[in-house]
């Protein structure tokens, strides 16, 4: 029983709550729910009718579109996946790494730093950069500078 749900396997496919769903069912919720995790742009376009892309008639030049995209996503609070690719998406779309870390200053007046904190690092990540790894380097080095300060 998952989450009050009788779930069974038969040999003719999977049963949910009686109802008896072939494997073919089975496959193509299991294919949306892959492909939705996975960001699959075309088939999000095709099946949901959402592009994703910059609208065509926009007077934003598609980098400048993609920023706000990633602040966008830093604002609702997303899921790391999704900051991650709207980073790559602007990423693509020719933003720098200093950019889009920029954006993150840009609106944390308005987002809050809680969110500006908890965003980036997943923006490091999508950028590349190990950002526990460099705090967890920095550690000893503020450790041995404020034993110093208290002599």
């Amino acid at each position: 029983m998952i989450c009050g749900m009788k779930l069974a396997q038969s040999r003719d496919g999977m049963v949910l709550n009686g109802e008896r769903r072939t494997m073919s069912q089975t496959a193509r919720f299991q294919e949306t729910l892959r492909r939705l995790a996975m960001i699959d742009e075309g088939f999000i376009r095709d099946e949901a009718g959402l592009a994703l892309g910059s609208a065509a008639t926009s007077a934003l030049d598609p980098k400048t579109a993609r920023l706000l995209q990633v602040g966008a996503s830093v604002t609702a609070g997303p899921s790391p996946v999704c900051l991650q690719w709207s980073v790559a998406q602007a990423m693509a779309a020719g933003a720098t790494e200093d950019e889009i870390a920029d954006v993150l200053l840009a609106i944390a007046p308005v987002t809050g730093l809680g969110r500006i904190a908890a965003a980036a690092p997943d923006v490091a990540i999508a950028l590349g950069y190990d950002i526990a790894a460099a705090l967890e380097e920095l550690d000893p080095i503020v450790s041995r500078e404020s034993a110093e300060d208290r002599r």
